[in-house]
C-alpha cells in the first residue's frame, strides 16, 4: 500500500507540475496572443479582409510587437510608433495614459490618418489590393511599409514585412464581436474629434528657425530624398520658403535644401 500511495503522490506531483509548466507557457504569450487578436478584430470590424489585415499586421508586429504601450527613445510611440505632429495630434485627442493606450483608440487613430492626412498612403497600399490571397497579403504588407510607415531603409523593410504578411495570413484568427460592434457605433465620434485636432496643426512661413534636435538635410522636401548633411541640434537656418506645408527651403553649402520643420522652432 505504500508503494502504491507514493506512486499516487508522484503522479500528483507530476501532473500539478505540468499543469503549472503549462500555463508559465501560457501566460508568456497571452498579452501577445491577445493584442494581435484584438487588432485583427479591430481591422476587420473596419471592412478590411483578412489579406489586407494581415500586411498591417505585420507592420505593426515590426513596428511595436504588438505593444500599444511601446516607446522608442521616448521619441515615437504606440502600435504604428507615431512620432512628430502625428504623435502630438494623438496625445492631444486622447489625454490619459488609459485611452491612450487603447488598442481601440489607437486603430481608430491609424484609420483617421488613412482617410484624411494618410490618404495617399491608403490608396496605394490597401485599396487596390482586393483578393483574398497570401500574396495580397505580402503586397498589402510591402506598400504599407513603404507607403504609410516609410522606412529609411526602402529595400529590406518592404521586402521583410510582406513575407510576414504572408505568415500571419497562413493563421486562423479568433475575432471579437464586441470589437466590431464597439467599432461601428464610436468611429465616426473618434474621426471627427481627431479630424479637428489635425486641422490644428502648426503652420510654419518664411524666416529664422532653430533646430531642436539634430536634423537631416535633404535634397528634396520628402523624407525619401538623399540626405546630404545634418544640422546640430541649436543650429540656425533661414527658410527661403515652405513646401508640402512642413519642409523648409534653406541654402546649405550654397545649394538650395530642404529641412523638416517639425524639429526647429522659429526665432
Amino acid at each position: 500500500m505504500k508503494k502504491i500511495s507514493r506512486v499516487i503522490v508522484a503522479f500528483a506531483l507530476l501532473l500539478a507540475l505540468s499543469v503549472s509548466l503549462f500555463h508559465t507557457s501560457a501566460s508568456a504569450i497571452t498579452t501577445t496572443e491577445r493584442n494581435r487578436n484584438e487588432i485583427y478584430s479591430q481591422l476587420v470590424a473596419r471592412g478590411l479582409t483578412k489579406a489586407q489585415a494581415c500586411g498591417i499586421l505585420a507592420n505593426i508586429e515590426y513596428e511595436s510587437s504588438y505593444n500599444p504601450n511601446a516607446w522608442y527613445k521616448n521619441i515615437s510611440y504606440g502600435l504604428c510608433q507615431w512620432q512628430g505632429d502625428r504623435l502630438k495630434v494623438f496625445q492631444d485627442t486622447y489625454k490619459t495614459e488609459a485611452q491612450r493606450a487603447s488598442i481601440y483608440n489607437q486603430i481608430s487613430y491609424l484609420f483617421t490618418e488613412l482617410r484624411g492626412n494618410e490618404k495617399n498612403a491608403y490608396k496605394k497600399s490597401i485599396v487596390p489590393y482586393t483578393k483574398n490571397t497570401a500574396d495580397e497579403a505580402y503586397n498589402v504588407g510591402y506598400m504599407f511599409c513603404l507607403k504609410f510607415e516609410r522606412p529609411l531603409d526602402k529595400t529590406t523593410n518592404p521586402v521583410k514585412r510582406g513575407n510576414k504578411a504572408k505568415e500571419l495570413f497562413a493563421m486562423n484568427f479568433t475575432t471579437s464581436s464586441s470589437s466590431a460592434k464597439k467599432s461601428s457605433t464610436k468611429t465616426s465620434t473618434v474621426k471627427k474629434t481627431v479630424t479637428t485636432t489635425v486641422s490644428k496643426l502648426k503652420t510654419y512661413t518664411t524666416g529664422r528657425y532653430k533646430t531642436t534636435s539634430k536634423l537631416k538635410v535633404r535634397t528634396s522636401a520628402t523624407t525619401s530624398s538623399k540626405s546630404v548633411g545634418v544640422l546640430k541640434k541649436g543650429a540656425n537656418v533661414t527658410v527661403k520658403s515652405v513646401k508640402s506645408k512642413k519642409w523648409g527651403k534653406i541654402t546649405y553649402k550654397k545649394k538650395s535644401r530642404y529641412v523638416s520643420l517639425d524639429y526647429a522652432k522659429k526665432v
